[in-house]
């Protein structure tokens, strides 16, 4: 880009040795100095001398553009338009004085960086009369803009992604913060109830011990229980043994027959070891039979 700027200050002040020196329709002692020291480069002295012509010569175009190359020639290029605009407004200038100063209009606005201002005076001197200078230095600044436009495409897309970037940092940033949060308020509470823990801890440990000594004395009073059940059955069992037996002992008593009195007799006197034969004779009884 530095080349081309410096391309463009070649045809920038290429015209200028040749639009400088002009033919006036009034020309003022001061106009031909200044024109002296212009050509030697003197650019200091030449403004010194144009700007006292312009003020001698009153609503002269050509004094005020004189000027106004001097002024551009050391690169004062607010100046220099502010010249060439007085030149214009006299109201005297020729179609090829006025296609002059709009080309040296360009030239001080792409000294300035307003390429796209000179581009448009470039155009205005071209259509006042054509040059051969004007369209160069117009295809140099058309050049210029269309670069500009790219570098700032590329600088946008590069700012785009440079903030999506940002975004996608900020949030991952934030998302960290959120989570170290969460785990300090975390650490804080459990710092805080150490004793609600270890007493939910505890009161469980203690439920469950509970549930399994509820389970050992259900066992326990299930296995009491089913002992004295078996106990009491026992007891009704042998109680209802008993009952039978005595019932079998009177069933029995009752079938056998009913002993004489004499068998009865007998056995006393048998457990007395007392003969029959011992024994008295009874009364004669009815069978007629005595012992």
């Amino acid at each position: 880009m530095k080349n081309r700027f410096s391309l463009l200050l070649i045809f920038m002040f290429m015209p200028l040795f040749l639009q400088a020196f002009s033919l006036f329709e009034k020309e003022a002692p001061e106009s031909c100095e200044g024109r002296k020291k212009y050509a030697v480069g003197e650019m200091a002295e030449a403004e010194n001398e144009f700007s006292k012509a312009s003020k001698r010569l009153e609503n002269n175009a050509e004094a005020y553009y004189d000027l106004g190359n001097a002024l551009q020639s050391q690169q004062k290029f607010e100046e220099a338009l502010g010249a060439y605009q007085k030149s214009l407004e006299t109201g005297k200038t020729t179609e090829n004085l006025r296609s002059k100063i709009f080309h040296n209009m360009g030239n001080s606005l792409a000294g300035l960086g307003k390429y796209q201002d000179a581009e448009k005076f470039y155009m205005k001197s071209l259509e006042e009369e054509p040059s051969k200078e004007s369209a160069e230095n117009l295809e140099i600044v058309r050049r210029i803009i269309a670069q500009q436009k790219e570098q700032e495409e590329q600088q946008k897309q590069q700012q785009e992604n440079q903030d999506q970037q940002d975004q996608e940092n900020k949030e991952q940033n934030q998302e960290q913060q959120d989570q170290e949060e969460k785990e300090k308020q975390d650490e804080k509470e459990q710092n805080e109830n150490p004793d609600d823990e270890q007493k939910d801890e505890q009161n469980q440990e203690s439920a469950e011990q509970n549930d399994e000594n509820n389970e050992g004395n259900d066992d326990e009073q299930n296995s009491d229980m089913n002992d004295e059940d078996n106990e009491t059955q026992d007891e009704e069992n042998q109680s209802s043994t008993a009952e039978a037996e005595e019932q079998d002992d009177e069933q029995q008593n009752d079938d056998k027959p009913k002993e004489s009195s004499v068998l009865k007799q007998f056995k006393q006197r048998k457990n007395l070891q007392i003969s029959p034969f011992m024994l008295k004779k009874e009364q004669k009884s009815d069978s007629d039979q005595t012992w």
